[in-house]
């Protein structure tokens, strides 16, 4: 069996006191280091996942706001849209008109100038049936 001699004891006390003493001088400090940089981590931790949840809150408001935007775009390129079609009949339907106007005026235009040539033509076929008739008389 075994026997305790005082060597034991001795041995027992020693490494007891060695104990005491390094987790009085050193294990506490570093015990109380380990202590604070896990505070320093968990603070980082939180103000790391603080900062994501403030990143996409910020990238969901800025998607919100583009999505608005692209509506108004949307929006502002219909409404343009209808208005340069109403533009675009109402400048068919002025040309349109200055058109029938224009060809109105010609038509008038070319029946003066057939009648005024009517007119000579018969002033110039009298002359010239005269003329026939002395040649054939004559």
């Amino acid at each position: 069996m075994l026997s305790l001699d005082a060597n034991v004891i001795i041995v027992f006390l020693i490494v007891w006191a060695l104990v005491f003493f390094l987790s009085r001088l050193f294990f506490s400090r570093v015990l109380r280091i380990r202590d604070e940089r896990e505070k320093r981590v968990e603070t980082s931790k939180r103000g790391y996942e603080e900062a994501i949840a403030a990143c996409e809150k910020g990238i969901q408001e800025i998607e919100t706001s583009i999505k608005q935007a692209r509506g108004a775009a949307e929006s502002a390129r219909e409404s343009l849209a209808a208005e340069a079609l109403q533009e675009k009949s109402r400048l068919i339907s002025e040309i349109s008109r200055e058109c029938k106007e224009e060809i109105e005026r010609a038509k008038a235009d070319l029946d003066r100038t057939a009648q005024d040539l009517k007119t000579k033509l018969e002033g110039e076929a009298a002359d010239l049936a005269e003329r026939i008739e002395r040649k054939l008389l004559s």
